[in-house]
């Protein structure tokens, strides 16, 4: 009960319109009285009656950087839907692939902040070795970092002119850093 008040016959009753506790799920507007208020002519009992209105929260998704991919009001009880699965570019170290939403994804109860989140693995290079005639000596993959293993020293056929010694190789083996090539 709100409260009683005791009017002269004939007098329509007034009060100011109540107001109900809002809750995460709802909004509540006043929306009248229950049987509707008429001149007094007995004992009477009124009930407030209100709207429900579902609250909506802001929800964002982001990406790893903080750019935002998606951002939209969702309904409170409702899943949120994120943008399709965001990409990173690959470095030269690293490739990266979208591992999922940080926090996890929930039903509505308030606002809320995703972030993508994503798990690296790190690349590989073909390095290849080619004989002075750019003929494949071997070929192999190694991981960003590796150092290649040489094959064995190659060998030309020598000529009735020419006696041949492998020289080396025209680039310096080292660390795998990105694509290449070594060549006698």
């Amino acid at each position: 009960m709100i409260d009683q008040a005791t009017v002269e016959y004939g007098v329509i009753p007034t009060h100011t319109d109540p107001v109900k506790q809002n809750t995460a799920e709802y909004t509540y507007t006043f929306a009248g009285w229950t049987p509707a208020v008429a001149e007094a002519t007995g004992n009477a009992t009124y009930r407030a009656t209100f709207t429900a209105t579902k609250n909506k929260y802001l929800i964002t998704f982001r990406d790893e950087n903080g750019t935002e991919l998606k951002s939209e009001e969702v309904e409170y009880g409702l899943m949120p839907v994120g943008p399709a699965d965001p990409t990173k570019e690959s470095t030269a170290q690293y490739d990266y692939t979208f591992a999922g939403w940080t926090p996890a994804v929930a039903i509505v109860t308030q606002a809320a902040t995703y972030t993508a989140t994503y798990t690296s693995a790190l690349r590989e290079y073909l390095v290849t070795f080619l004989n002075e005639d750019n003929m494949v000596i071997s070929s192999k993959n190694y991981k960003y970092g590796e150092t290649p293993v040489a094959p064995a020293d190659p060998i030309k056929q020598n000529t009735a002119e020419y006696t041949y010694t492998f020289n080396g190789w025209d680039n310096a083996i080292a660390q795998v850093q990105g694509p290449y090539h070594l060549a006698e």
